[in-house]
């Protein structure tokens, strides 16, 4: 049984190398969670006509401090006490010894609750001008006036602050047609005059398959001290949270950072809540106390999200040059979600791809519904825009009829930080080798030949002038190749979340030890910085060590996941080893070295205009995906993946082609909703580099479900349009292709007969007229 681990004043964080499910301590009781069964209303009441001994129920009325978590989006409970915000939202922990017991009392427990809302009792705005109308005869008085005037206005904003929908907004207007007029009619005038215009709306709810263990925690009190084991990605929120939940000092909180391997943004800010929830219970009950989401729980209330809509519209002159983006995106947020504004933003960002139109409107907006909050992995969110971009620009591609590789050779984003070369744009980012690296995936995948070649065919059957009409073209399989490409940002400097520093301590020790001070970090990462620092110091590798064990109001204020980011950190650990290294020999040991980020962010992005370089560090990545669709299963076969990166200087490359080669799966596995896409052949590229790495590990999100729905979309001849596809997608959109092409042969030989009616007709009435 492992030792149950109590706060001392000296509260420090540990990182246990075990999952918390897995830990047991004397005494223990189990809590489930009470869920509201609507998603509407106002709870009342929670209860049991008869709870045995040692049995209870833990409500908001039992939270010893506040029971609203303060966010930047507002105040969120730890449970509900009033206002219902969505369908599982939680009431209260049914706590016990049993776990058994547990669940036939949950059966019996009796819920009660009033059907009409909050907003309901509040006063309507037109009964007020119902009743002044009503009065309208009478003559009012200024001070009548002036209080209808006022209560109008407070019903106004109390609906504003705490009923309106908004969350986050980000509203971008950019180019020379902005410079005299703010109106949106100014880009609309460029649509209008034209070459060439695309418009379409693209939905995203890619998620990645989790297989880990669910969200959870275990807490145990001893007098006012409190131990919490939990997979917390974010210390800093934790401890926070808990302090003024449980009211109690910081320092009397011992946090146990277990296992954790889930990324959304559920499991970064709602296990701050869920570690509270428990740390009432315990406390309540006096014992240790655990609760474990269950596999159900974790994918309807943690792993959930809720489609992205993009709305893109993009206009091209007769060089095949973009002129002017119009892009609207809409995020459900779910009902709350504090990294709303970090979502639109980011997705803001990247919504121009790796582009340069010369004028652009974006309009995000994040909005609340009466769903569980959406949960999005900050690393991978971009992917929902380069998804909607990629596909736009293919569709482009038909019309300029440019190959999608010279479309984008003529409208990326050429910039060369190092000579200066820095075009007029919103955002700005360095992606070195972009030409050099699609024209090696062209090479790789065989490209331009294939593409051109599946066009063709894809428009002999759509005109009926090939040998695979529609009507027959079951009998052969229907091919089609697609690409794309897109940068992955690390470091971004516009967080709302945290707006400090990344930092990186580095200690050479009285031994003459290298202590590097982080957070746990992968082997292979491990590996790295210890190969950078020995190499610098010239020491021996088994000199380096890291040291992840922080003192209170020492651990990172950032969420983990966004902490350890491999190029700001390798970046800060090599000024850390090198101003160790100009150490002058008389200097006493333990010499500290702390390096930050900060002062580079200021010079780089401004945040109150929203433009500038918004990462510290980008790298790049091309995609050709190449499938047949099988005439028998309806079913698509992935003949090939085809991907170069450039990351920079790959310090590893068997650990960065393994990291891709997990990446792509995880993609594959996510396309379908109810099966997963397979592919045995698949080839990896690395650009040769010397500049700083860049992390690779997410570019495979932002490329491959873009080119996979390309090669859909060619070899059907229709759009596809959202991601994750069911099994009978495909299936569907040949149906409907084929009727559609079925009803547009009726019409047009209806047509043609209509024509040859007319003309016969007109035939025999100039003959009628000759004869006469």
């Amino acid at each position: 049984m492992p030792k149950a681990l109590y706060a001392k004043k000296n509260s420090k964080v540990s990182f246990q190398k075990e999952f918390y499910s897995d830990l047991t301590m004397d005494d223990m009781y189990f809590a489930m969670i009470v869920r509201s069964p609507v998603s509407e209303g106002i709870v009342k009441s929670v209860s049991h006509p008869n709870l045995p001994d040692g049995y209870s129920l833990v409500t908001a009325r039992d939270v010893p401090g506040s029971n609203l978590v303060d966010t930047s989006k507002g105040k969120i409970p730890i449970f509900c006490e009033g206002n219902i915000s969505y369908e599982g939202e939680p009431l209260a922990l049914l706590v016990g010894p049993d776990e058994a017991v547990l669940q036939s009392l949950f059966d019996e427990l009796v819920l009660t609750f009033d059907t009409n809302t909050i907003e309901d009792y509040l006063p309507d705005e037109f009964d007020i001008n119902a009743k002044a109308i009503e009065n309208s005869g009478k003559k009012q008085t200024k001070k009548e006036l002036k209080i209808q005037n006022e209560e109008l206005k407070n019903i106004k904003e109390i609906k504003e602050e705490f009923f309106s929908d908004k969350l986050a907004q980000r509203i971008i207007k950019f180019g020379p047609c902005f410079e005299k007029s703010d109106d949106e009619s100014c880009i609309e005038k460029i649509f209008e005059e034209a070459k060439y215009v695309a418009e379409n709306e693209w939905r995203y709810a890619l998620k990645t398959p989790d297989y880990g263990e669910p969200n959870g925690a275990m807490c145990s009190w001893k007098e006012n001290y409190v131990t919490i084991s939990t997979p917390t990605q974010w210390l800093n929120n934790l401890r926070h949270t808990a302090s003024e939940a449980l009211a109690i000092p910081p320092e009397s909180i011992t946090i146990r950072k277990t296992t954790s391997t889930n990324r959304g943004t559920n499991s970064i800010w709602y296990n701050s809540i869920i570690a509270c929830q428990t740390a009432v219970a315990a406390k309540k009950t006096g014992h240790p106390v655990k609760l474990v989401y269950t596999r159900n729980e974790q994918e309807k209330f943690l792993n959930k999200m809720q489609p992205i809509s993009i709305r893109n519209k993009i206009a091209v002159n007769e060089k095949g040059v973009i002129e002017a983006m119009k892009i609207q995106i809409e995020v459900d947020a779910g009902f709350a979600n504090p990294f709303a504004q970090e979502i639109i933003d980011r997705l803001s960002i990247a919504s121009c791809g790796c582009y340069n139109p010369k004028n652009t409107f974006i309009t995000a907006t994040a909005k609340s519904s009466l769903n569980p909050a959406s949960s999005v992995d900050i690393q991978l969110i971009d992917s929902a825009a380069f998804f909607a971009v990629e596909n736009q620009i293919n569709e482009l591609c038909n019309k300029c009829n440019l190959t999608p590789l010279e479309f984008r050779q003529k409208n990326h984003l050429n910039i060369d930080f190092t000579k200066r070369k820095i075009p007029k744009a919103q955002f700005l980012f360095e992606i070195e080798k972009f030409n050099e690296t699609i024209e090696a995936l062209s090479k790789q995948s065989d490209f331009n030949r294939k593409y051109a070649s599946y066009r063709l065919d894809a428009m002999n059957w759509k005109l009926g002038s090939g040998p695979k009409e529609y009507v027959s073209v079951f009998s052969s399989p229907m091919r089609g190749i697609g690409f794309s490409c897109a940068f992955e940002g690390a470091g971004y400097y516009g967080s709302e979340i945290y707006n400090g520093s990344h930092t990186l301590e580095v200690t050479l020790e009285t031994d003459s030890v290298l202590t590097i001070h982080c957070p746990p970090v992968s082997n292979s990462v491990h590996e790295i910085w210890r190969g950078i620092a020995a190499e610098i110091l010239n020491i021996p590798l088994l000199c380096v060590k890291i040291n992840s064990v922080f003192s209170n109001g020492e651990e990172p204020p950032l969420p983990e996941n966004v902490y350890s980011n491999i190029s700001i950190m390798t970046s800060l650990l090599k000024k850390c080893c090198l101003a160790i290294k100009r150490r002058k020999p008389d200097e006493p040991l333990p010499f500290k070295v702390k390096k930050k980020t900060a002062a580079v962010k200021k010079t780089e992005w401004n945040n109150e205009t929203f433009s500038g370089k918004p990462f510290h560090s980008t790298s790049f990545a091309a995609a050709a995906i190449e499938l047949e669709i099988n005439p028998c299963t309806y079913r698509e076969k992935l003949r090939s993946i085809n991907l170069v990166l450039n990351g920079g200087k790959i310090l590893n490359i068997q650990a960065a082609t393994s990291t891709v080669k997990l990446g792509i799966q995880k993609v594959l596995s996510s396309l379908l909703e109810d099966d997963k896409v397979e592919c045995k052949n698949i080839k990896i590229s690395f650009m040769q580099s010397e500049k700083d790495p860049s992390q690779i590990g997410e570019l495979v999100h932002q490329v491959i479900p873009a080119a996979y729905t390309q090669a859909l979309t060619q070899a059907l001849n229709c759009t596809i349009n959202s991601l994750p596809l069911k099994t009978d997608s495909l299936y569907k959109k040949i149906k409907d292709q084929k009727a559609k092409i079925k009803s547009q042969k009726e019409q047009e030989a209806e047509q043609k007969n209509k024509e040859q009616t007319e003309k016969e007709e007109t035939q025999n009435e100039n003959s009628a007229v000759s004869e006469q």
